[in-house]
This record gives C-alpha cells, structure tokens and sequence, in this order.
C-alpha cells in the first residue's frame, strides 16, 4: 500500500495536459513540463517539488515567488532530474505582500512578508505513474488570508486517481491547507520571478498612433472551479483593482513590465472607444494592437 501524508497545505490546483509518448522507459520522447500559475489576487506563491521520495534528506526543487496572475514554467527532466515522475511530493507557500497599499505593478520592490501566512506539504501525489502527460499544470486559486486551496490535474485519469483515493476530500477534490506547518520553518521567501514585457500600440483606423492612452492591467483569479464556468461565475474572473498602469507614448505604443502569466489588458480615455474594450492574455506573447475610435 502507498503510504501518503498531508500536512496543512494552501489551495493548489494541478492539471495534467496532453499524453507523453514514452521512448523507452528512461528516455520519453516528450519531457512533461511544469506550469504553476498563481490565480490569487493578493498573495505570492511559491512550490517547492521533488520525485516522491521516503527519505526525510531528499532534496526540493522551488519555483520563483510569483505574483498574482504570473506562471512559472520548466521541464521537470531540467527542474527535477527526471523527464516524468511516477509521483510527487509538493510544498506549497503563501505570502503577505509588505506595501498592501500599493498596487502591484507600481511597489518598486514587491517585497513580501519573511515568513508564509500559509505552508504545508502533501506526498505521494499521483503523476507520470498514472497517465504520462506532456504538461502537469499546477495553480493556486484565490482563497481567505491564512488558506491554500490547489486543485491537481482537472479532467484527467490523475485527477481520477486522486478522488479514488480520497486524497483531498471536498466537493472540488482539491488541496487545501490552512495556517503553517511548523516543520517547514523557516521559509524565506525566493526571488521574484522575472518579468517579461507586455507590449502594444493603440492606434486609429488607419494605424496612426494615438499617445497619452491609459493602459491598465488586471490579474486572473479563481475561487473554486465547478464543471460549467459561465460569464457571470461569481468565483472566476478579473481584479477589480488594476495590478499596473501605464499610458501609451507619442506612438501609441505602451509596454509593461511583469511576469510571464495571465492577464487582462484595458486601455481607458475619455472621448475613445476601444476595440476590443480588453485583451485577455497569456504571456509572453506578440505585441498587440487596439484601436481607438471617437466618440
């Protein structure tokens, strides 16, 4: 019988993606990859992961500290040492930005709490050893100060196997932990993730650029998924609040700075219409473009 342990874990979503064709039993043709997508709107995140493993030495590998709405990604054969683990043992961390008052993409330093308001750890997650997948997608939803709530691998046989096994019993079969697990003290928060450029130009018909445009970005988030999401789902959607801003130039052209992950791009003046009114995106991508029409 597979021993399994949960401590007091954050809410975290896995999800696998497409299958991994196998060359051989060491060398899979498709190294599986790592996405972790923080979805909470005020608290960082980060993962600490590593093959399942009995020995209290194993070592961890962590992502970067990623702000609401960013996505960090690797291969795990990179992350790990391993193309596609059987399963995994996770650590989720959650922390309290220090400059509250401040919007996101405007705190210069983003700095952050030294210690979680969440952490907690679970093991023996299924993985590769129940359907070999070419993506395994983990994100962490919006949830109260002080909670974690993580859902693994929707739609797939691992999810599958997760609800046979009980391993998070709730409606939504997802990881949730609330308050910190003392054995994993201390937990100094890791680096910022690094920031790629979101760019654009907001332009006329006829592709003149129309500077002193405001620009704002908002984050996604996620409260709990359901198997219908509908326009007006209370439990997904955008920031009310911007997370940055910004105004185009004398181009039309504008670009800010943050990290790989999901977002919703506004541009706002008085006497414009915009089309589209907002782009919803998931970096790093191409510029993109917005037209501006009077009113």
């Amino acid at each position: 019988m597979r021993r399994r342990t949960t401590a007091i874990v954050v809410g975290m979503v896995l999800s696998a993606g497409l299958s991994c064709v196998p060359g051989s039993p060491d060398t899979p043709l498709v190294a599986t990859r790592l996405a972790f997508t923080n979805l909470s709107l005020r608290f960082y995140a980060a993962l600490a992961l590593r093959p399942h493993s009995e020995s209290a030495d194993a070592s961890w590998a962590k992502t970067p500290l990623l702000a609401p709405g960013a996505t960090f990604r690797a291969d795990f054969a990179d992350l790990l040492g391993t193309a596609c683990p059987g399963s995994l043992d996770l650590r989720i961390y959650l922390y309290k930005r220090v400059n509250e008052s401040v919007p996101i993409g405007l705190d210069e330093t983003e700095a952050v709490e030294s210690a979680p308001v969440a952490a907690g750890q679970v093991l023996d997650v299924p993985a590769c050893g129940v359907e070999l997948v070419e993506d395994y997608t983990i994100v962490n939803w919006e949830a109260p100060e002080g909670t974690a709530r993580v859902k693994i691998a929707q739609g797939t046989a691992i999810e599958t196997e997760i609800v046979n096994l009980g391993l998070f019993p709730n409606v939504d079969a997802a990881w949730e932990v609330t308050g910190v697990d003392p054995a994993l003290l201390p937990a100094d928060p890791p680096t910022l993730a690094p920031k790629q450029p979101i760019r654009g130009q907001v332009t006329t018909l006829d592709g003149t650029g129309i500077e002193n445009i405001g620009v704002l970005l908002r984050s996604r988030f996620r409260v709990r998924l359901g198997d219908v999401e509908t326009g007006s789902d209370p439990d997904v959607g955008w920031s009310e609040l911007p997370i940055a801003l910004t105004k185009a130039d004398a181009t039309g052209a504008f670009q800010i700075d943050r990290p790989a992950g999901v977002y919703r791009v506004e541009a706002f003046a008085d006497g414009y219409l915009f089309r589209p009114p907002w782009v919803d995106l998931e970096t790093p991508l191409q510029e993109i473009t917005i037209l501006a029409e009077p009113q």
